[in-house]
């Protein structure tokens, strides 16, 4: 029998001392843990005459230690659990992409059956498009940049504005190799989540290629959707 758990930008140091933690009391159990781009795999192979009791005690162990990174007790993809939970609160979603590229959006609607939640995806790398397709405030872009919070949330706020969707996503950052003329870390990056009259943002400073900070970046933006939504 095998116990899968999902995870989203869960620390190697933790998965490290859930996996000993278990191997303590279940020295037979196998684990297989795989991880790209923040998103991650646990497997825990359970022998044939392991009772459910001891199953469900691994079980507890690991969804009790790793619970703030969780997003699905089965082996599932981010963007499937997302859909699963956007058609159960029968809401829509739409995304607004700067230096992500499109990249969530092309996530979402690679689920079959997505277009019963996704409302729009819109790709604005120009402080112009940001402005024109979103109401971004000039003023915000020349004060604080278009990689900040406030332009993060004002991306948001924009779609939700709209009236097309029930929450959204929306994303700013550097993704290198250079950062844009500005004196802002190549990695920096902001994620706006959030409802009409609620929105937050989310700031990080990714590690990596530019590969890496934008597929990370892409699997924190669904992922913080996801726990908006659970």
């Amino acid at each position: 029998m095998k116990l899968v758990i999902k995870t989203i930008g869960a620390p190697q140091s933790d998965i490290t001392a859930v996996v000993s933690e278990i191997k303590q009391k279940y020295p037979a159990i196998t684990f297989g843990i795989t991880s790209s781009f923040g998103d991650g795999k646990i497997e825990a192979d359970c022998p044939d005459g392991i009772s459910q009791a001891e199953t469900d005690e691994i079980l507890r162990i690991m969804v009790t230690s790793l619970n703030a990174y969780i997003y699905a007790l089965e082996d599932i993809s981010l963007e499937e659990r997302l859909f699963q939970l956007l058609k159960l609160r029968k809401m829509k979603i739409s995304v607004a992409e700067s230096f992500t590229g499109g990249g969530i959006s092309k996530k979402l609607v690679g689920v079959p059956g997505i277009s019963e939640v996704y409302s729009e995806g819109l790709t604005v790398y120009s402080n112009e498009a940001k402005s024109l397709r979103l109401g971004v405030q000039k003023d915000t872009l020349y004060r604080f940049g278009a990689v900040s919070e406030e332009t993060a949330y004002q991306m948001t706020e924009g779609l939700l504005n709209s009236g097309y969707c029930d929450i959204a996503v929306a994303t700013t950052g550097i993704a290198g190799p250079k950062s844009d003329n500005t004196n802002k870390p190549i990695g920096l990056a902001f994620i706006g989540v959030g409802i009409k009259g609620a929105i937050s943002v989310y700031k990080y400073n990714f590690t990596g290629d530019r590969e890496e900070i934008t597929n990370t970046a892409i699997n924190f933006a669904l992922y913080h959707v996801f726990k908006y939504l659970k």
